[in-house]
């Protein structure tokens, strides 16, 4: 029996998927705020999301919702905050054991759907902000997912370049801000900040479990149609203008290899075909980046392209030494005008598209995929009930005259360097 989804709007800018999959052994709960990334608000929605997923106005502590969690079952609670587009995802995530393993006949979910709408309706607030114990420890949390970005300095040589690719653009701010903006976050801004979220946000509501449950979606039904809201419909798809000049910027930091993103943008609305030329010039090992411009001609220590949809960029991500900096940007923009040119095997054409069709038959693999599946068709305005097979069916039928034509619409918008200093020591991890 294949997968089956139902989406059901359930509230003011609130919808419920029900994903019944025969194969699951647990039932898995994630509730999605989607909301316009801003400056202000992305640092305090990312500690609001900290907050709600630790504790409740019934579970005061870290350490008693994990010894509650413990008791159902070892069943778990948290949450994270990401970016699609010009768009902050809060998730809100819960799961627990199937009620029918349950030993004793225990209704697992029940209790587990109890804590989570706790955790989100009446979180562990007091005079109108949140607890300031829990709150100082998710401040420290958050100082040091900054200072963890920072010192990953591949993901920090991305976040850097998207303030030049995406200038002007939400998709430019940071999920948590500065150390030193961080400093200043109160309880109380932290609360205002989650009410306006819950009060604004569009949510995506999905549950995945082995068999029909409708008391879920009437529990958070209910739940949700008593709030006041004004949802804020996002555009999650917001096509990154081109620059009438190629933006080249640069940064000196201590670490051992030079970084360097180049940004490519089009136009085109034919995502697989984009996404194949992506991947042609760089996603696979036997792409052409990797096997001429890392392999025979030993420019970098990896290079590799990904298509983002959301944004209408490919981004080609290195890592060299600082004198070969010119030399890797000179060649990967030739390696991609060989893919323009059509300069590509029809072997090379079916092994990426077979690439790309091994890792969406993985979707399957567990409920948090499966949930990923369906809402990055949400986020990219593709027919919810897209099924892996519909998809690969799609991506199985793009021709070369397609890969060739996206690959033409990609133009040169900003290389950005993260320039190595020579006096370097800092114990940087190896980037392969």
């Amino acid at each position: 029996m294949s997968i089956q989804i139902n989406r059901e709007v359930i509230a003011d800018g609130v919808a419920f998927s029900a994903i019944i999959d025969p194969k699951i052994k647990n039932s898995v709960l994630k509730i999605k705020f989607v909301t316009e990334l801003s400056e202000e608000a992305a640092p305090l929605n990312s500690m609001a999301a900290m907050l709600i997923g630790s504790t409740n106005n019934k579970i005061k502590t870290y350490s008693e919702m994990s010894d509650k969690l413990n008791a159902l079952y070892g069943s778990s609670l948290y949450t994270d905050t990401s970016k699609a587009g010009d768009c902050q995802i809060i998730t809100f995530s819960a799961d627990c054991i199937h009620n029918r393993f349950a030993l004793e006949g225990e209704d697992i979910l029940s209790e587990m759907l109890d804590i989570a709408q706790d955790c989100i309706f009446n979180p562990n607030v007091t005079d109108g902000e949140f607890d300031n114990t829990e709150f100082e420890l998710k401040k420290r949390e958050l100082i040091e997912s900054i200072y963890s970005e920072i010192n990953n300095k591949r993901g920090y040589a991305h976040m850097q370049a998207h303030k030049y690719i995406f200038r002007d653009e939400p998709c430019a701010f940071s999920l948590y801000g500065t150390v030193e903006n961080a400093e200043k976050i109160t309880p109380k801004q932290v609360y205002d900040s989650y009410c306006t979220l819950l009060k604004t946000a569009v949510i995506e509501i999905y549950f995945v479990s082995s068999e029909k449950n409708d008391s879920v979606k009437e529990r958070f039904s209910e739940a949700f149609s008593v709030l006041e809201r004004t949802p804020q419909e996002p555009k999650i798809r917001t096509v990154s203008p081109l620059k009438t000049e190629v933006c080249n910027a640069s940064d000196k930091i201590e670490m051992k290899q030079t970084k360097v993103i180049m940004a490519f943008k089009t136009k085109s609305d034919n995502k697989n075909a984009c996404t194949l030329a992506s991947r042609i010039l760089g996603g696979t090992t036997f792409s052409k980046l990797f096997t001429n411009v890392r392999e025979k001609m030993s420019l970098c220590y990896y290079c590799s392209s990904s298509y983002v949809y959301s944004k209408g960029t490919m981004l080609v991500d290195s890592g060299v030494e600082n004198e070969n900096t010119e030399k890797l940007t000179a060649e990967v923009v030739n390696q991609l005008d060989a893919v323009k040119n059509g300069d590509f095997t029809d072997e090379e054409l079916l092994n990426t598209k077979l690439y790309l069709v091994n890792s969406v038959r993985s979707v399957n693999d567990s409920p948090s995929q499966i949930v990923a599946w369906y809402f990055n068709n949400y986020c990219c305005g593709e027919k919810l009930s897209l099924t892996p097979d519909e998809h690969i069916e799609k991506l199985m039928a793009v021709t070369r005259e397609e890969v060739t034509e996206a690959a033409n619409s990609f133009e040169l918008d900003t290389v950005y360097v993260m320039e190595a200093l020579e006096s370097s020591e800092s114990q940087e991890e190896d980037d392969e």
